[in-house]
């Protein structure tokens, strides 16, 4: 990953990628390098080849450039070309160009990319040298070797180097995703979470099921009841306010949910929608590449990851709906739906952030079937009850590249909580599901800032029609949580959206 440092038509690399727009002409570099070929891409541009996303056309550069080929890649139209579109755009853009064969690529930085878009064609094309297919024993496509950046400004190597570590960031979350469930059990995500922890010195605590039970956390343990594989508790705690010059104020606590496996418990799951609950721990694999990275960075923030890990599983000790438990902070929840299981081992782990100060909590799950309903694969769904928390959450969306969309909590939804039996209910609510969802876990913050991001369908693309966003594992909300952690440092005076919509 590196800035080239000769003129585009010279940069010696098996091909040049050039960016078009939908409908538009080739203008600025790119009409440049059309004139030294003849109108060769011109021609291409008027004939087959559109510029629509995750189009690709190669053509020969018949010995006029450094590079071997040229590669067209379209991204669409150039008013729909926000910062989650550039980035699958180049995802793809390189999944192609490994295909065919190519190591060593550069892109060109031609209208429609302006130099401000540095970072998400580096995280876009990072996030392109993924594979899905990491565990097939046929040989694996082209690995991409070197990535030149042509046109986008000199003295950049940092910016790129940092846009580098959110796309590594965010492929460790999708390859974690992507881990057969016999591999990554709740010992396997528990051993990761101490490396990340060992890696930079940080506090780590890992509660098994006698601590567990000492701290009264009943609803983790009542669903991972079912499973031969005892649950976990893990946080891990930077000190980033020891650093100095950051928010002394806010404890942040970033908490992610680490099913393992989810069959649903005894309301066990359809065969066809289990095929992806291996990637039930999403939440919390993106917790763990942001404190990695937040560490990394030394940010100037107290930064706290919590995650609780288990899987559900269906055995004859398994929490059975009608059961009643006792959450960590003391409330009573009627168990409703065994396959409900998220918000109640996220509640005990924002108890549990709560107890060690946290002041601030930010939860990531793959939550809710109802999130997918409402926003299908192309947007998370958020709630939240402080508009400050809010609004560094929108603007570390939109730097991410990684939508997201409010929801209303209106009071009305408050009684669809309620049982006749416990304080709670923990499914079953009727309507609204993903926001009540959200809901229940609001009960546990203790009136702290919070906000609940729900990846359920954000976090895995399994629509085979939805061709503009990349199939499978996503690691949604990754690159988000460590731009948030850095707003949040820097106390940056951020606006929030007025119809939740965020590029």
């Amino acid at each position: 990953m590196a800035l080239a440092d000769a003129m585009a038509e010279r940069v010696s690399v098996d091909a040049l990628a050039i960016p078009v727009a939908l409908g538009e002409p080739l203008v600025g570099p790119a009409a440049e390098i059309d004139r030294q070929l003849g109108g060769l891409l011109s021609d291409a541009v008027s004939a087959e080849f559109r510029g629509r996303i995750d189009e690709v056309l190669t053509l020969p550069s018949a010995g006029v450039l450094g590079a071997r080929r040229v590669l067209l890649y379209g991204v669409g139209k150039t008013e729909d070309l926000d910062g989650q579109r550039l980035r699958h755009a180049h995802h793809q853009m390189v999944r192609r160009a490994r295909a065919y064969g190519y190591r060593r690529l550069a892109v060109l930085c031609s209208p429609p990319l302006g130099p401000e878009h540095l970072a998400a064609v580096v995280e876009g094309s990072v996030m392109g040298s993924w594979e899905l297919r990491s565990r097939q024993t046929a040989e694996p496509i082209s690995e991409l070797e070197e990535l030149l950046l042509s046109g986008f400004g000199e003295g950049r190597d940092g910016e790129a180097i940092a846009a580098q570590e959110l796309g590594e960031a965010t492929n460790r979350v999708r390859q974690w995703q992507n881990m057969p469930p016999n591999d990554l059990t709740p010992e396997t995500l528990t051993r990761i979470a101490r490396q990340v922890g060992e890696r930079h010195g940080l506090e780590v605590d890992v509660l098994g099921p006698e601590e567990l039970q000492a701290g009264g956390f009943e609803l983790l343990l009542g669903v991972g009841a079912g499973s031969d594989l005892a649950p976990r508790l893990v946080r891990m705690q930077h000190r980033g306010a020891l650093i100095g010059g950051g928010r002394s104020d806010v404890r942040l606590a970033l908490v992610g949910k680490g099913v393992t496996f989810d069959s649903g418990g005894l309301s066990i799951k359809k065969a066809e929608q289990m095929r992806t609950m291996k990637g039930d721990m999403a939440g919390a694999a993106a917790v763990l590449a942001a404190i990695d990275v937040i560490a990394a960075r030394r940010l100037p923030l107290d930064v706290m990851a919590v995650v609780a890990i288990t899987e559900n599983m269906i055995g004859g000790s398994a929490q059975r709906p009608g059961d009643i438990v006792m959450s960590a902070n003391g409330r009573t929840v009627e168990i409703v739906d065994t396959d409900a299981e998220g918000r109640l081992i996220l509640a005990d782990a924002i108890t549990y952030a709560v107890q060690r100060g946290a002041t601030h909590v930010v939860d990531v799950a793959t939550l809710t079937g109802a999130a997918g309903i409402a926003l299908g694969h192309g947007a998370t769904l958020g709630v939240a009850n402080d508009e400050e928390l809010w609004s560094w959450i929108a603007e570390a969306a939109q730097r991410a590249g990684d939508r997201v969309w409010r929801m209303p909590t209106y009071p009305e939804y408050e009684v669809l909580l309620a049982s006749q039996v416990a304080d709670l209910r923990n499914g079953y609510y009727g309507e609204a599901g993903a926001i009540t969802a959200g809901m229940f876990l609001r009960e546990f913050v203790e009136g702290r800032p919070w906000a609940h991001l729900d990846i359920a369908a954000s976090s895995w693309n399994t629509n085979a029609e939805l061709t503009t966003i990349p199939r499978g594992p996503l690691g949604a909300g990754t690159r988000l949580l460590v731009h948030l952690a850095e707003l949040v440092a820097a106390d940056a005076p951020v606006q929030p959206s007025s119809d939740g919509t965020f590029s």
